[in-house]
């Protein structure tokens, strides 16, 4: 797909654009009588992706978010090794 459409192609074509930015991270610019006037872009925030570790899947069984602020609970196990 080119890195340029005219307004009417980016119409047509939304639904694959988005999924070409989103997969891919690549840029377009949408183009009105041969001027740009718009650009669709990825956002830079990575996307969490969680795929199961080849043969351990579906043995671990995680019950907490894993990227929770738990500085608490760090702060009580370093406490109670320090003594």
């Amino acid at each position: 797909m080119p890195a340029t459409l005219n307004v009417n192609e980016a119409k047509t074509h939304f639904s694959s654009v988005v999924s070409e930015v989103e997969k891919n991270l690549v840029s377009f610019t949408i183009m009105r009588y041969g001027r740009p006037v718009a650009r669709i872009v990825p956002l830079d925030t990575p996307r969490r992706s969680f795929k199961p570790i080849p043969g351990l899947a579906g043995k671990v069984n995680v019950k907490c978010d894993l990227f929770a602020d738990s500085s608490c609970d760090w702060e009580a196990c370093n406490a109670s090794s320090a003594s």
